[in-house]
């Protein structure tokens, strides 16, 4: 649950929603996605209501439980959800994000690390101007969550809009140019990363340093 929750992102903008787990990042995320409504405020994504078909063309979505066709191939997978946005499959991302190789594999038998690099090539390969990803380093080994902040970043620079929710500050600080802090359900700061830290450094120094893994005081 969220409450009194304002912000925006830009094109060419990468912000990070970060918090604990239970903050409300996948509730906002939800309503942001089309999944779920809210009670009260205004959510615009791209200029259109949340979950409508305008909205879904222009937004990439990765959520926590991407809900992947389980007997699909990889392949079958990407050019289905390639034909839904209208663009050809991405064969550049699926090289990138380690897929080609599991082309023929069925998706109930890929791993989660797997899951999660086809769940990301989804969301990235349709081109949409806006960008939605619930934890999108879950399960990712070092080197592709390397990778990942080289491709957000080709996308921040090609004018995309992207948010991306993360319990973890320092995986924020490295991506994200301007990052969200929410606290039980509240908007608690926001900023760029390294200013957000020096500011709130007293009044949010339990919060900041239980995100960062050190023990609150």
């Amino acid at each position: 649950m969220v409450d009194g929750v304002s912000f925006t992102v830009a094109a060419g903008e990468i912000v990070g929603l970060i918090g604990l787990n239970g903050a409300g990042k996948t509730s906002l995320i939800d309503c942001i996605a089309g999944l779920a409504r809210p009670d009260a405020g205004l959510v615009i994504v791209a200029g259109h209501a949340p979950g409508s078909v305008a909205a879904r063309r222009e937004t990439g979505v990765l959520l926590q439980q991407p809900g992947l066709p389980a007997r699909l191939t990889v392949a079958e997978t990407l050019a289905l959800f390639a034909g839904l946005h209208g663009v050809a499959v991405d064969e550049r991302l699926a090289a990138a994000l380690g897929l080609c190789a599991l082309a023929g594999c069925r998706v109930d038998r890929l791993s989660g690390g797997q899951e999660q690099r086809l769940a990301l090539a989804l969301a990235l390969q349709s081109g949409a101007p806006a960008l939605v990803l619930d934890e999108p380093a879950t399960a990712l080994d070092p080197l592709m969550r390397r990778d990942l902040v080289v491709l957000l970043g080709e996308r921040r620079a090609g004018g995309a809009a992207v948010l991306l929710a993360t319990h973890d500050l320092a995986e924020a600080s490295s991506l994200c140019d301007r990052v969200v802090l929410l606290h039980q359900g509240r908007l608690v700061a926001q900023g760029r990363p390294a200013d957000l830290i020096s500011a709130t450094a007293a009044t949010l120094a339990d919060v900041v340093l239980t995100i960062s893994g050190e023990p609150g005081r």
